[in-house]
């Protein structure tokens, strides 16, 4: 999922070439001593732009860097993440390490998903199990005390920067935020969607802030486990408790919390894992619906392009028609372009489904909605591009599928 640019003013070209400049030069550091060097710089100048409350400058550099030195795109996107989401923050003359995190959940439902205020009970039992399952001990964190939609996450760099300041605040004072619900945009209705709980994290510096950065346990003596390993382990421990505490919100869905993370890696990998969760619960859900099993439906795959490979939509066909029923789309994350093997990714996810009966359009598809909904349009079997019309006895509510 790429984040939705926010609206900006106007870009500064020697702005843009300073920051196209120290991300540059990170990239073709020769040293561990001469990588503090250019990060120090390029951090301090993203502060500055984050400062301004304009993304403009940082968007325009990385659209440059991504064109002419993708080793420099990387390191520059990986600097503003870091910038957006942890500091070295100062609350009554001690210094803390400070970070902002999400604690994804996937879900599908034919109902309504929920997202807003948590209850302060709820709240509670959240931070009491984040404590003791996934968190570091003796250390001070907040929590936001609202359940996000992707919509509903702050748009554009500098807006992020802002509540993870606030959220940073609140950790050192072991305090949770509250979020008023007037301020964030509502959320659309989708079969099968992801929500965030977000929070952050205070220690005095140089502390473990997760429990598999500290020593929990050895497998042999005198062998600590692989973090793999651990961060497994833990997200297994959070996964029944977590989801006890959330159930009463989510009545009616079937849910899957995942790693809680720095915010931004937890973002992409809620984007990964919920691209086959989405499709293994569009098919439960046209199954059910329709009363066919899997073998029965057709999936359709194409991608689609705007200046490069933004995406793929997958349609859903009886097998015997060229009518779209229902789309998804399989957006691309991270660093994954036309390069990554993304159509064998879907093409095993839709037989783990059962499905059988596999198009794949090599057309060049560009990014068209639909005029009237804003819904993505999704390829017929014919390369046509066309509104999914799921049939008219099948229909429960209108929702949209991810």
């Amino acid at each position: 999922m790429k984040k939705t640019r926010a609206p900006h003013r106007s870009k500064s070209p020697r702005a843009v070439q300073e920051l196209s400049r120290l991300a540059a030069g990170l990239a073709a550091s020769g040293s561990r001593i001469e990588d503090a060097f250019w990060e120090n710089l390029l951090a301090a100048t993203i502060h500055g732009q984050l400062r301004t409350g304009d993304d403009q400058n940082l968007e325009t550099a990385l659209d440059q860097l991504y064109e002419t030195d993708p080793a420099g795109y990387g390191e520059f996107i990986h600097a503003i993440e870091a910038a957006i989401e942890c500091s070295v923050l100062t609350h009554k003359d001690r210094n803390y390490d400070v970070l902002m995190f999400a604690a994804p959940v996937l879900t599908w439902s034919r109902f309504s998903i929920p997202s807003g205020p948590i209850p302060e009970p709820m709240l509670a039992s959240l931070r009491a199990h984040l404590q003791a399952q996934v968190l570091a001990t003796d250390i001070q964190f907040s929590l936001a005390d609202y359940l996000f939609s992707p919509d509903q996450l702050p748009r554009g760099y500098h807006l992020t920067h802002e509540l993870a300041k606030k959220l940073w605040v609140a950790s050192a004072e072991n305090r949770d935020l509250h979020m008023n619900p007037r301020q964030l945009a509502e959320t659309g209705r989708f079969l099968s969607d992801t929500r965030y709980l977000l929070g952050a994290i205070a220690v005095p510096r140089g502390k473990p802030m997760f429990q598999w950065q500290e020593s929990i346990g050895t497998s042999q003596v005198g062998k600590v486990p692989e973090t793999k390993t651990q961060k497994q382990e833990i997200l297994l421990a959070w996964q029944t408790p977590g989801s006890e505490v959330l159930r009463p919100l989510f009545q009616g869905c079937a849910l899957e919390l995942l790693l809680p993370d720095g915010f931004f890696s937890a973002w992409r990998m809620a984007d990964r894992l919920a691209r086959p969760y989405s499709m293994h619960a569009t098919i439960d859900f046209l199954q059910s619906t329709l009363n066919i099993p899997a073998s029965g439906l057709r999936a359709v795959i194409a991608p689609f392009f705007d200046q490069w490979l933004e995406e793929y939509r997958i349609s859903f066909t009886f097998k015997d028609r060229d009518d779209v029923l229902y789309g998804i789309v399989w957006a691309l994350v991270g660093e994954e372009d036309e390069t990554n093997d993304t159509v064998a990714q879907i093409e095993t996810t839709l037989r783990e489904c059962g499905v059988t009966h596999v198009t794949l359009l090599d057309n060049r598809f560009p990014l068209e909605y639909c005029e009237e909904c804003g819904a993505p349009l999704f390829p017929n079997p014919e390369g046509e591009v066309v509104h999914a019309e799921f049939p008219e006895e099948g229909k429960t509510s209108s929702m949209h599928l991810h």
